[in-house]
């Protein structure tokens, strides 16, 4: 696990550009750093930059960047290759010999041997480049779930990459403007949909693809390389059930590997405890687990968690944190944030500690929800469709009508709104899924945004009252491999989740959060085997008794009935209050800025009316609109991003 970066063009100071870079990711790999670069001053030049956390082969032959014996390949890496073992055992096979032991060597040698179709070969979680010399291109790739990230820039006479928005901001190559598309959706989720990133000509290279990049800097379309299979329509639920528990076994036992101090968040949830009760029986000595626990007793979830540490006998380490410990932490929190989010906060909380702990790998249950069915969207999704049934014969402007209408005699309360907003998308799926998981609606958002349809309403699909880039949708209608034509619902909402809200926000936090305290997160429930498998199952065989079903019947009587029963809760913060409270000055600092950070691009009269509905507890506002505001006018205070006159 490592941060990269890197620079390809004619760019005047390359190599401390690149330097710049790196010490915007010096968070990403304490443990080393390297420096690479190809071209000679005034012609197009290559730069590579490396920051390492050491996870296998801590020895100084796995610095980066590695090269190839003939030097002809290069390569700076970010992720783990949880099958390299058994890939190195194959490239042995055909002759080819190793200088170090590493999972970065075996993906070099890999490419060398198959090119772009490596990536074919791979499981695991990745980001990485890699240089020929002998034409001077680099190749870019991501992993297939999206887990490790890739930003990059393209100017006119540059390409420039990186772990981190933050290291591309650095290199004083890309513009620090805000996108006013990505504005949009950022409201209209809490999150911006990738490809695109809030800072405009700065976008996030989509799981599962690849681009080439020439030696002038010129880069190409980005790639396809894996989609989500159709579902299969045969197969019986005891062999499903077996081959789900031998998936699942197999991926954590792979994502046990490592020559450092492993251990696992523990929320006491179905998902985390599913992963320990499995590291319990595959690894090699006890089990470290971490609780965080709350002075709230609704949000600590501690005592549920210690059930399933006892169980499994881990070394188990419970995390008191008081109020005024999470409110002295929290502008170090904030800060730490590569793109504004409404979510992270409570990674980072469980990061820090845990690295304290002396631990650098964490295992997670990370996509247990968005595989086997444990959001309420995916029985809410169905339900909320229903209120639309009624009018879905009308045309689209009578359908609008009836929504602004139900919306007003349900006094623009929150259900108000995404019964309005289902009402409004009809029949369509997608729209009526953003309603639940929408933040500020169309109306909302036009209040909001000054001069909202400047060069935006183009690149938006507004998806009933919630507006999705059209490359981001483009990216969701692609899918699977057929487009599930038979209307699977929970499948089509599974993916979704697994893209909208999974790929957008949880994934994209947890690598930031967790890095900030150079901690590595594994997330065996991605993994791209499991993920297909899952996946194909007819959505009705995720559906019975419990809460992801089909997970629970999987793991059998592994995980205690206080676990499997309850309702789910999920790891949150005591927000609300704390806004109502400790945290109001913060919100009151960063918004009283609006005006002179982002005057041009929000409406600072309707961002105070946000607040004021909220403080006097109306219905239409909850608290994660104003954290929204704020934490988007902090960030772009601190990053010195403005809005494009």
């Amino acid at each position: 696990m490592c941060g990269i970066a890197g620079i390809i063009g004619r760019v005047p100071d390359i190599e401390a550009r690149a330097d710049w870079m790196s010490d915007a990711i010096s968070h990403r790999g304490p443990d080393n750093r390297g420096c690479q670069t190809w071209g000679g001053a005034g012609s197009y030049q290559t730069t590579f930059a490396h920051r390492r956390l050491s996870i296998i082969d801590l020895s100084e032959a796995g610095r980066q960047p590695m090269e190839t014996v003939d030097a002809r390949y290069s390569i700076i890496y970010n992720g783990e290759i949880y099958n390299y073992l058994d890939l190195r055992k194959r490239l042995i096979a055909s002759g080819i010999q190793f200088r170090t032991k590493t999972d970065t060597e075996v993906l070099l040698r890999l490419y060398e041997q198959y090119g772009a179709e490596c990536l074919q070969l791979l499981r695991g979680m990745f980001a990485f480049a890699i240089r020929d010399s002998d034409t001077g291109e680099v190749f870019i790739a991501r992993d297939r779930l999206g887990i490790k990230p890739m930003y990059y820039h393209s100017g006119g006479r540059s390409f420039t990459f990186c772990s981190e928005i933050r290291g591309v901001l650095s290199s004083g190559l890309a513009p620090r403007v805000l996108d006013p598309v990505s504005l949009n959706s950022y409201l209209s989720f809490g999150a911006v949909q990738e490809p695109r990133t809030i800072i405009e000509g700065v976008r996030s290279l989509s799981p599962a693809h690849y681009i080439v990049i020439n030696s002038e800097g010129v880069a190409s379309e980005p790639v396809s390389y894996w989609k989500l299979p159709a579902t299969r329509s045969k197969v019986s639920r005891p062999d499903a059930v077996a081959e789900t528990r031998a998936r699942l076994e197999e991926s954590v036992r792979l994502h046990l590997i490592a020559d450092v101090p492993l251990g696992a968040f523990l929320s006491g949830g179905v998902d985390s405890s599913a992963v320990v009760a499995l590291m319990a029986r595959h690894a090699s000595g006890r089990v470290k687990t971490f609780t965080i626990c709350f002075e709230e007793n609704e949000f600590s979830e501690h005592l549920l968690a210690r059930k399933v540490a006892e169980k499994w006998e881990t070394h188990h380490t419970e995390i008191f944190l008081s109020e005024g410990e999470m409110l002295a932490s929290l502008p170090e929190a904030v800060s730490d944030i590569d793109q504004p989010t409404i979510d992270g906060i409570n990674t980072w909380v469980i990061s820090r500690a845990t690295a304290q702990a002396g631990i650098s790998v964490s295992l997670s249950g990370l996509g247990g929800d968005e595989l086997f069915g444990g959001y309420p969207s995916f029985s809410r999704t169905r339900r909320l469709q229903r209120f639309g049934l009624p009018t879905n014969w009308l045309n689209s402007s009578a359908r609008q009508q009836v929504a602004r209408l139900t919306t007003t005699l349900l006094r623009h309360s929150l259900p108000g709104q995404k019964i309005g907003a289902t009402i409004s998308a009809g029949t369509d799926l997608l729209a009526t899924y953003a309603s639940l998981r929408g933040l500020f609606s169309r109306t909302s958002r036009s209040n909001l945004i000054k001069a909202a349809d400047r060069g935006t309403n183009r690149e938006i699909d507004s998806s009933g009252n919630y507006a999705i880039p059209s490359e981001a949708l483009e990216l969701i209608n692609k899918g699977n491999q057929n487009g599930n034509p038979d209307g699977d619902i929970f499948n089509r909402i599974s993916r979704y989740e697994l893209g909208l809200y999974m790929g957008n926000m949880l994934l994209r936090d947890t690598d930031a959060m967790s890095m900030a305290s150079s901690l590595e997160v594994r997330v065996p429930l991605l993994d791209h085997e499991l993920v297909e498998w899952v996946y194909s199952l007819p959505g009705a065989m995720k559906v019975g008794a419990h809460p992801k079903h089909l997970l629970v019947e999987a793991l059998g009587l592994e995980l205690p009935r206080e676990i499997t029963d309850r309702k789910k809760m999920g790891f949150a913060l005591p927000f609300e209050r704390w806004l109502r409270t400790s945290l109001k000055p913060f919100v009151s600092d960063a918004l009283n800025d609006v005006d002179a950070v982002l005057g041009s691009g929000l409406n600072p009269l309707e961002v105070s009316n946000v607040v004021e509905r909220f403080e006097r507890h109306s219905r239409s506002t909850s608290w994660s609109r104003v954290w929204a505001l704020a934490v988007l006018v902090d960030w772009c205070r601190r990053h010195q991003v403005r809005i494009a006159e």
